[in-house]
């Protein structure tokens, strides 16, 4: 009996790793992080709630000397540009602290148990062009969701040039 082609192989489903697989995720190159609330739910939609992800990210960052390129919240999921600096932890083990600290703080205030999807979408910056076009698409992001009419209105965006000129 043969096996269908698309039976033979498959690129999905919900053991399907979102990490390229051989890459060394501790290396210090930075990361577009894509990280999205559980079912698209909108739980940022207000400042506390905006302010207490933000600190959060920033803190786990600082604590783990992860180095924080650019982020933008939007209501029901967040982009950031990360790189581990000379931390030598992995993306995943970064992601785990931050989610883990927003999840607890969330649960104090709110009683929610889920925040987050599972895991998050990466994209590894190679390039200068590539590193600057992907901090535009982040900045855009309210823009093309309606939200703000100018990138430079949105309260939960913010890039940090020191940072940025490092891989540039």
């Amino acid at each position: 009996m043969e096996v269908k082609t698309k039976d033979r192989y498959k690129t999905w489903g919900k053991s399907r790793s979102n990490r390229l697989p051989n890459y060394d995720y501790s290396k210090d190159r930075p990361v577009h992080m894509t990280v999205c609330t559980d079912n698209k739910e909108s739980i940022f939609d207000s400042e506390i709630n905006a302010r207490i992800v933000i600190d959060e990210l920033l803190k786990a960052a600082k604590d783990v000397r992860f180095r924080i390129l650019c982020y933008c919240l939007m209501p029901d999921h967040l982009h950031v540009i990360v790189s581990p600096g000379e931390s030598a932890l992995s993306l995943s083990k970064f992601l785990n602290i931050f989610k883990g600290r927003t999840t607890a703080a969330f649960r104090e205030r709110k009683d929610l148990k889920k925040i987050w999807q599972r895991s998050a979408f990466d994209h590894v910056i190679r390039t200068e062009e590539n590193l600057k076009g992907v901090i535009g698409y982040i900045r855009d992001n309210p823009v093309r969701k309606g939200i703000v009419e100018n990138a430079d209105d949105y309260p939960y965006s913010e890039s940090f040039d020191v940072e940025i000129q490092r891989y540039i």
